[in-house]
């Protein structure tokens, strides 16, 4: 593969084209491998990511899924009503406040999201592999700082610590 030379954009700003570029590329090849059915359980990619964050919380109510996963709640109660129908969640109104329906993983949901991560991750380290150790800390600094550049940019937009 030869190297292209830099062009500059309309505001005169070298090899801004080429990495907007390359992001959309890796956008667009990170959405390919996550939405190929093999490495998704069958679910969509909007399915998966109501559900990731009760990975890491007991239960969290449909308004906080739904923020995660950037959908609406109307969204969020629909998609979590087919999850529920497939077992992988459990839909409970909260104790403290009856105005709120809290949403648990099942042990098969939370077996599924376990199985799914570990075959992304194994995947991932297979082809980050191909970089030296510095490359790989220097690419995970450059993809955070992008990742808090974009969601500072977006209204609403959440944060990269995840």
């Amino acid at each position: 593969m030869t190297k292209k030379k830099p062009t500059h954009d309309a505001s005169g700003r070298v090899g801004v084209n080429e990495l907007a570029e390359a992001a959309d590329r890796l956008f667009l090849s990170m959405r390919r491998a996550r939405g190929n059915p093999a490495a998704t359980g069958g679910l969509s990619l909007a399915q998966l990511s109501l559900l990731d964050p009760l990975l890491e919380a007991e239960a969290l109510p449909v308004s906080e899924l739904a923020a995660a996963a950037g959908v609406s709640a109307p969204n969020a109660t629909r998609m979590i009503q087919q999850l529920e129908a497939k077992g992988f969640v459990v839909r409970e109104r909260s104790a403290a406040d009856e105005r709120k329906v809290l949403v648990y993983l099942t042990d098969t949901g939370a077996q599924l999201l376990e199985r799914l991560r570990a075959n992304r991750r194994a995947t991932q380290a297979q082809a980050l592999a191909t970089f030296t150790a510095e490359e790989r800390v220097q690419l995970a600094r450059q993809l955070q700082r992008l990742a808090d550049i974009i969601d500072g940019s977006v209204p609403g937009g959440g944060t990269s610590g995840t």
